[in-house]
C-alpha cells in the first residue's frame, strides 16, 4: 500500500525595508516633519519568501494599502495586484521572485495621523507571524479651535478688563497672538500665555477707549512649524462710553464766510454707547430753543438758523447726554459779515470859531480790516464832500479834525463807511454848533425852610453846548454883604448857619467854559424862629387827654377868678368911686382900675403895653390885635368904664358881669 504525500514548504520573507517617495530608506521607525495637509508616499519592499508574500500597509486594524508588484530576479515584473482586485495579473515569466513592493499613497494627511503608527506587513502563509515593520508619524497639526471667552461684565471706557483666548488641537501646542483692528489699521497687543499639552490659553489685559467701540479684536492661534496657516477667531468690541460730540457747519459753509441774511446749518455728530437720550444747543453759554417765528429750527442733531443777523454771531456748542454722562462738543465760532453800522447815535458838538474839534466816526462792521470812509458836510446852503487827505482811517473807525472858520462852517457832518459787503445804510452824524455861555436857571423855589437852614432848587437852562456847573451866592439883604459861595454840578443848594429873623438874598448863576449866565435872584428870605417853634410844637404830637385836662383846669380857674372879682367889687365899690373922682384915673391898681399906691403891686398878670410895635421884636413875641387896641387907648376911657360901673345905682350882678366882660378880653390878650 502506498501513499502520496504532498509536502508544501513555505519560505517566509527574509527582509523588509521602507522607502520614502524619493526611494530613501527610513530608519529608526519614525517618520518626522510631516505637516497636516501634506501628501505621503511610502514604499514597503519585502524580499525572499516562497511563495511570494503579500505586502500590505495597516493603521491599526485598518488596511491602508495592498497595491503590490512582484519583481523577478532578473528585474522583470512578474505580477501586480491592485488594491481591490482579486486577481493577480501576470506580467511576465521569470526564474524566481526577487522582491514584492507595495506602495502607500495618502493624498492629504489629516490630524487623524497625528501620533499614529502605520505598519507594513509581509505574509505568505497563515501559519507563521507575518514579517512587519512599524513607523511612528510625527505630524505637525494646526489648532483645531480658538475661542475668545466673553468677559464677565460690560467693557467700560477707562475701566481695566481681562480677556481670555483658548486654542486647542495643535501639535506642538499653538502660539497665540492678539490683534486689534480699527479703521483698517491693525495693532498687535501684548498678552501672557500658558501651554498645557495641545491646549494654549492666553490672557489680554485691556483698558478700553471710546475709539475702540466697534473695533475688531482677533485671537490668532498658529503652529510655528506650519508657516502661513493659523486658526483665528474675532469679536467686535462693545465699549460703553460717555458721548463724544463733534460740532461742524454745513458742508456748503465750511469754506466760505457767512453773510447777513443767509441760512446757516449746524450738525452735531454724536458717538455714544448707549445712544444719547437728549441733545441740546447753546450759543455763548445760553441754551438755544426752537423758535419758528425767530427762524431758529432745532431738530435733534441739527440746528438751522434762517436769515441770520449780526446778533446770530457767537460761539456755538452742542451737548449730548446718555446714561453715563453729559458731554459738550467743540466750540464753533460763527462769524457773520454785515454792513457797517454806526456805534452810538447822532452826536452834537459845540465849538467856537477858530477852535479845533476831533470827530470820531466809529462803526461796527464785519469785516473791518478794509473799511473805506467818506465824509460829507451839509448846511442850509449846500452839501460838499470832505477832502480825503483830511480824513484819517484806522481799524474800525475814522476821525476828522474840524475847525469852523465862519458861521457857514456850522452844520451837519455825515460819515459813511464801506466794506466788502457794501455801504452802511445810515451814516454817523455830527451836528456842529457854535459854543456860547449857558442860559440862566429858572423855576427856582424853596423846598426846605426850617430853622437856620434852607434849600433852593432850580431848573437848568441851556448849557450853551458845553458842560456847565452852578454857583450859588448868599448875601445879607440889608447890607448886600456876601456871606457864602456854593458850587454844585446841579442847581440845588442847601444853605445852613443862617440867623433867624434876618433877610437874605440868594443868586444862582450857570457857568461853562465860555462864560456865565445872568444870575437868578431870590429876594428877602426871612427865617422866623416863631414859625420854627410852632412847627416843633405842632410836630410834637400832643395827646387829646392833655387837652381835656387843660380845659378843665382853665374852666375851674376862670370860675375862681370870677368869684374873687365879684367879692372885690362889692368891698371896694365906694372907694373906687372916690378914688376915681379925686385921681382922674391915674393908674390901674391890681386887677381893677384905681390910683397907684405903695401898697399895691403889679401882679404877674399885669399887661405890659407898648406905644407901637417894635420892628426889631423877634418872632418869639406875638402881639395880638386886642393887646394893641388896649395899649393904644388912654387911661381915661378905662376910668370911664370903671366910673360908669361904680356909678351904677342898682349895684346888681348883671352890671358887674358886664363890667368884667369888658375887662376880660384885654387881660387874656396881654397874657399870651
Amino acid at each position: 500500500m502506498s501513499a502520496i504525500v504532498t509536502l508544501t514548504v513555505y519560505v517566509v520573507p527574509s527582509r523588509m525595508v521602507v522607502l520614502d517617495a524619493n526611494s530613501r530608506p527610513i530608519h529608526g521607525g519614525v517618520l518626522r516633519s510631516l505637516t497636516q495637509g501634506d501628501s505621503l508616499t511610502l514604499y514597503c519592499i519585502a524580499s525572499g519568501g516562497r511563495p511570494p508574500p503579500e505586502v500590505s500597509w495597516w493603521k491599526g486594524s485598518k488596511l491602508l494599502s495592498n497595491r503590490s508588484v512582484a519583481v523577478g530576479e532578473d528585474g522583470t515584473l512578474l505580477a501586480s495586484h491592485e488594491e481591490g482586485d482579486d486577481v493577480v495579473h501576470t506580467v511576465g515569466v521569470g526564474v524566481g521572485v526577487r522582491y514584492v513592493r507595495t506602495i502607500l499613497l495618502i493624498p492629504t494627511l489629516t490630524r487623524d495621523y497625528a501620533h499614529a503608527n502605520i505598519t507594513c506587513r509581509a505574509s505568505n502563509n497563515n501559519i507563521t507571524e507575518p514579517l512587519s515593520t512599524t513607523l511612528y508619524l510625527e505630524l505637525y497639526t494646526r489648532p483645531a479651535s480658538a475661542v475668545i471667552k466673553p468677559p464677565g461684565e460690560p467693557l467700560v471706557e477707562g475701566r481695566q478688563t481681562r480677556l481670555e483666548c483658548v486654542a486647542s488641537g495643535a501639535y506642538p501646542s499653538a502660539t497665540i497672538n492678539w490683534e486689534k483692528t480699527k479703521e483698517g489699521r491693525s495693532t498687535l497687543l501684548e498678552a501672557t500665555s500658558l501651554r498645557l499639552g495641545e491646549v494654549t490659553s492666553s490672557w489680554l489685559t485691556l483698558v478700553p477707549e471710546a475709539s475702540d467701540h466697534g473695533a475688531t479684536l482677533t485671537c490668532r492661534a498658529h503652529n510655528p512649524n506650519i508657516p502661513g496657516q493659523a486658526t483665528t477667531t474675532s469679536t467686535a468690541l462693545q465699549i460703553t462710553f460717555a458721548p463724544r460730540v463733534t460740532l461742524r457747519l454745513g458742508y456748503n459753509l465750511e469754506t466760505r464766510p457767512v453773510t447777513e441774511g443767509e441760512d446757516v446749518f449746524f450738525e452735531c455728530k454724536v458717538a455714544s454707547n448707549p445712544p444719547p437720550t437728549t441733545t441740546r444747543w447753546y450759543k455763548d453759554g445760553v441754551e438755544v430753543v426752537h423758535d419758528l417765528r425767530g427762524g431758529v429750527l432745532v431738530s435733534g442733531h441739527n440746528l438751522v438758523l434762517q436769515m441770520v443777523r449780526r446778533t446770530s454771531a457767537g460761539n456755538y456748542t452742542c451737548a449730548a447726554t446718555n446714561t453715563l454722562a453729559t458731554s459738550s462738543s467743540n466750540t464753533m465760532t460763527l462769524t457773520i459779515k454785515y454792513l457797517p453800522v454806526c456805534e452810538g447815535g447822532p452826536q452834537t458838538v459845540t465849538v467856537a470859531e477858530g477852535e479845533d474839534v476831533r470827530l470820531t466816526c466809529r462803526v461796527d462792521a464785519k469785516p473791518e480790516d478794509d473799511l473805506r470812509f467818506t465824509w460829507y458836510f451839509n448846511n442850509t446852503l449846500d452839501t460838499v464832500e470832505v477832502e480825503r487827505h483830511r480824513i484819517q482811517v484806522r481799524k474800525g473807525f475814522s476821525f476828522l479834525d474840524y475847525t469852523p472858520r465862519s458861521s457857514r462852517d456850522y452844520g451837519i457832518l455825515s460819515c459813511w463807511a464801506t466794506n466788502t459787503v457794501g455801504t452802511q445804510a445810515d451814516p454817523c452824524q455830527f451836528t456842529v454848533l457854535e459854543a456860547g455861555p449857558p442860559e440862566r436857571v429858572e423855576d427856582c423855589e424853596l423846598v426846605n425852610h426850617t430853622g437856620g437852614t434852607l434849600e433852593v432848587v432850580c431848573s437848568p437852562g441851556g448849557d450853551g453846548g458845553l458842560p456847565q456847573w452852578f454857583v450859588g451866592r448868599v448875601y445879607d439883604a440889608s447890607t448886600h454883604t456876601l456871606l457864602d459861595t456854593l458850587e454844585e454840578s446841579h442847581p440845588r443848594f442847601q444853605v445852613s448857619g443862617l440867623t433867624p429873623g434876618q433877610d437874605y438874598l440868594i443868586t444862582i448863576t450857570a457857568i461853562n467854559q465860555k462864560g456865565a449866565s445872568q444870575p437868578e435872584e431870590i429876594d428877602a428870605i426871612r427865617l422866623k424862629v416863631a414859625e420854627k417853634r410852632m412847627g416843633e410844637v405842632s410836630s410834637g404830637g400832643v395827646s387829646p387827654l392833655v387837652g381835656v385836662f387843660l380845659g378843665l383846669v382853665g374852666g375851674f380857674v376862670g370860675l375862681l377868678l370870677l368869684g374873687v372879682s365879684l367879692t372885690l367889687l362889692r368891698t371896694y365899690r365906694c372907694r373906687c368911686l372916690q378914688l376915681g373922682e379925686s385921681r382922674g384915673g391915674e393908674g390901674v391898681v391890681g386887677d381893677v382900675v384905681g390910683p397907684s399906691s405903695p401898697t399895691t403891686k403889679t401882679g404877674p398878670t399885669t399887661p405890659t403895653h407898648h406905644s407901637q410895635a417894635d420892628p426889631r421884636a423877634g418872632p418869639d413875641v406875638l402881639i395880638s390885635a386886642n393887646s394893641d387896641r388896649v395899649s393904644a387907648s388912654s387911661s381915661t376911657p378905662r376910668v370911664r368904664v370903671v366910673s360908669s360901673y361904680c356909678d351904677d345905682p342898682d349895684d346888681d350882678d348883671t352890671t358887674q358881669s358886664r363890667a368884667l366882660t369888658a375887662l376880660w378880653p384885654s387881660r387874656m390878650s396881654s397874657s399870651v
